[in-house]
């Protein structure tokens, strides 16, 4: 039989995300709500939703739990 090959390391986005964006992925993995992460970065819940779509788009995530696994995988978030 033939051996399993390694995992591929993970690329970095395409398109890179920005300080913002990362503070509010940040949050995110940390378990904050949008409510909480605007509260955390004193920004509207309204604000943390636009960020977090965008960064959502840009690491081609359809979830929020998807998008901070992917940003781990490529080296965005510890």
């Amino acid at each position: 039989g033939s051996a399993a090959s390694p995992a591929a390391p993970a690329r970095p986005p395409l398109v890179p995300l920005t300080p913002r964006e990362l503070d509010v992925l940040t949050a995110v993995a940390a378990g904050a709500t949008n409510a909480g992460a605007a509260a955390r970065l004193r920004l509207s819940p309204e604000t943390v939703k636009s960020y977090l779509r965008s960064a959502m788009r840009k690491l081609g995530a359809h979830t929020r739990l998807e998008a901070v696994t992917t940003a781990r995988r490529s080296g965005l978030l510890p």
